[in-house]
């Protein structure tokens, strides 16, 4: 704790909220999680750079938070210090049929912000809770699109808090992942859409949110899909046939509604849902023979 703390001794203008011991339950969708030995929260992308260098000063690890909506943060908490992108980094522009993101942006938003403009390529994004910056993490997708369709390049902060941007052809993206420098925090994009009637575009919107409502189970804290999808299969598929549809454990449980969501039913513990999530492995493969790849991040000391 001594070393967390000098971080915090920043030069005047590197303001930003921190606080220590804070619940990582209250910052990730699946509500779960213990407290991070330091949570910092800084205003703007100077404050990052400042607590970056003063992170790598004291050597401390690091994890990068944006809503926490693909994480599984474990009881037992994290020793080091969680950036959460939030408030700093919330700034959008848009030059024809480009835009220049900030990470902390809102997905929901950002959808919604283009069905208004007329600009098509982000509709398979409808509903899916998060922000931009951690689409960009994972190359989040569904319904046949992807970040990697629309993005043009990614700018952000390495370890050392210098300044860094990447094309796509660096970044290497493939399916749900993205292969960035180490340490490397992503603070924006330039992303390019298609121009396209509103109508059109909120018609299909409406038809994936319909979707997701009638087979996800939005109504329960979960992180959204725990595997990703073998080739030309899908995962939720084959662990209802691996027999663990329903399977429970403490406040956790594999959803009836769609079998590749881990839900809280309350008061859920990490060590529960990683438990299923080996036991969903296991079965699948014994039965199936198919290794199902985790698609959620575990986050822990």
């Amino acid at each position: 704790m001594v070393k967390t703390s000098k971080i915090l001794d920043l030069p005047q203008g590197l303001a930003g909220e921190y606080r220590f011991n804070e619940p990582l339950r209250s910052h990730t969708s699946f509500r779960i999680g213990g407290p991070a030995e330091l949570l910092a929260i800084p205003c703007g992308e100077q404050a990052l750079s400042g607590l970056l260098v003063r992170i790598k000063k004291y050597k401390l690890n690091y994890y990068v938070l944006g809503n926490g909506s693909n994480l599984l943060a474990e009881d037992r908490g994290y020793k080091g210090v969680v950036i959460k992108i939030a408030k700093g980094f919330k700034k959008l522009s848009r030059d024809r049929n480009r835009l220049t993101v900030d990470s902390g942006y809102s997905l929901p938003a950002l959808v919604d912000y283009c069905a208004k403009e007329g600009l098509s390529g982000l509709e398979w994004a409808v509903g899916i809770p998060g922000s931009l910056g951690g689409a960009l993490v994972m190359n989040a997708g569904a319904y046949g699109g992807q970040m990697a369709d629309s993005v043009k390049k990614v700018w952000g902060l390495t370890p050392e808090g210098k300044k860094l941007k990447l094309s796509p052809q660096q970044i290497n993206f493939s399916y749900r992942q993205a292969h960035y420098p180490k340490g490397f925090v992503i603070t924006g994009a330039e992303l390019e859409l298609k121009t396209g009637r509103r109508s059109s575009i909120e018609k299909t919107m409406n038809l994936y949110l319909s979707k997701r409502k009638k087979n996800q189970p939005l109504t329960l804290p979960s992180a959204g899909c725990i595997f990703k999808n073998p080739p030309g299969d899908s995962a939720k598929r084959l662990i209802a046939v691996a027999g663990m549809k329903g399977q429970k454990l403490g406040g956790a449980a594999v959803s009836v509604k769609h079998a590749n969501f881990i839900v809280n039913q309350g008061g859920a513990k990490s060590a529960e849902v990683l438990a299923l999530i080996k036991k969903i492995q296991s079965q699948a493969y014994q039965r199936l023979g198919i290794r199902l790849i985790p698609e959620v991040k575990v986050l822990g000391k």
